[in-house]
């Protein structure tokens, strides 16, 4: 009987060591197969490392409990966190056949590899770059043809049970940010916005998008007596904007502050941002202050970890974007949860455990509904103009 290869046994030990890792608890509810493939990416890496530190040494005979106690500790640990998390998040908890699935293949994978390894590297190489290379043809065509409603069409087509005045200047209004600040201005004069009883500024994100949650919540709270008015600053995606771009956001706000001020220094302004947009409310703030023109109120939503937070702000408790930064790697995260969102329990945090799992979890962070990760919902915009309408008046979450 001819016997199948087995991987050897500091192989399996950093490959049941790197599954531990990303079977640690996390922030967000994952599915079956996203939890399979992190678990593949970091058993490999730490199946590499076992390789490395043995590759040199004679194999020793067995050696295999601590992955098999490590890898089944770990699983039973996560599926328990899971359905912890599931629970306060309002989803379906893992059920037995989903939770066979994930641990059949994690554990069935290295035996996978190791009969095949007699295939050549060469071979194995090619194939992989092959892959890459059809992904990354394909990956910016479906990317480009996905969507091409322009950032202010989608703004001004948001749906709302009681639509206010919009106004809205893109990247093409202007080559600077006050060129844009002015024809923002000059759309929202013509509108009559400046007779709301609301004029707000919505800080875009770094691509340009508007929170729809946030417009329908202004605008119902206030029965469509509101005006709110946005600039465009990058077309980026909101993490790479603010890695590259931070100061265009603070220069597009500053810029629009100073064309409604002088072009209606009487308005009280509301001043709203979420994500890298709260860098915007930040400079809104200073430069009213500069300007002698206070603000009437300012709202930051998922502000990112390494921006400051000065006034009202909510952060979801399962928002990986309010604690993500390299600090994480050393110690705990500095804030809490903030808001009116899905009370989750907050993972318990290990060194670098806690930075792994909250990347992994940021990749994924606009993908649940509203109350969850870096989503909210209409009570952020109703809690900007709370103090112009009664409690009772308040929009519930959609």
């Amino acid at each position: 009987m001819i016997a199948l290869p087995r991987p050897r046994a500091g192989v399996l030990n950093g490959y049941a060591v790197g599954v531990a890792v990303a079977l640690f608890p996390n922030q967000l509810p994952r599915t079956a197969t996203v939890q399979i493939v992190v678990c593949l990416l970091f058993g490999a890496v730490g199946g590499l490392i076992g390789w490395a530190v043995v590759r040199n040494r004679e194999p020793a005979a067995g050696g295999y409990r601590f992955a098999a106690y490590l890898g089944a500790a770990a699983l039973v640990g996560w599926v328990l966190w899971q359905n912890r998390l599931r629970a306060a998040a309002g989803a379906d908890p893992v059920d037995p056949p989903t939770f066979a699935v994930l641990a059949g293949v994690v554990a069935t994978v290295p035996f996978a590899v190791a009969a095949l390894r007699t295939v050549r590297l060469r071979t194995a190489c090619v194939g992989i770059a092959a892959t890459l290379a059809l992904a990354g043809f394909a990956w910016p065509a479906a990317a480009g043809s996905a969507d091409t409603a322009s950032y202010a069409q989608r703004f001004m087509s948001i749906d709302s049970a009681a639509p206010g005045i919009r106004a809205y200047a893109s990247l093409g209004d202007g080559d600077s940010p006050t060129a844009r600040a002015a024809v923002a201005v000059d759309r929202l004069i013509a509108a009559g916005g400046l007779a709301r009883r609301a004029v707000v500024v919505a800080v875009p994100t770094g691509s340009g998008w508007v929170d729809p949650h946030f417009v329908r919540g202004v605008e119902e709270a206030l029965h469509g007596d509101s005006a709110i008015v946005a600039v465009q600053y990058t077309e980026m995606p909101s993490w790479q904007s603010f890695v590259l771009h931070r100061d265009a956001a603070a220069a597009s706000t500053a810029a629009l502050i100073d064309e409604l001020h002088r072009r209606a220094p009487s308005t009280r302004v509301r001043v709203y941002g979420q994500s890298l947009g709260t860098v915007g409310v930040i400079a809104a703030q200073q430069r009213a202050t500069e300007l002698g023109a206070p603000l009437a109120a300012t709202l930051q939503v998922g502000t990112p970890a390494g921006v400051a937070i000065a006034g009202p702000a909510q952060l979801n408790a399962s928002d990986p974007v309010g604690i993500w930064s390299p600090r994480l790697l050393i110690a705990p995260p500095a804030r809490t949860a903030a808001a009116v969102g899905r009370p989750t329990p907050r993972p318990p945090w290990f060194p670098g455990l806690g930075f792994v799992q909250a990347t992994v979890d940021l990749l994924g962070a606009t993908a649940p509904p509203p109350g969850l990760g870096h989503r909210y919902d209409e009570r952020q915009g109703a809690e900007l103009v709370a103090d112009l309408v009664s409690r009772e008046e308040l929009p519930t979450a959609a």
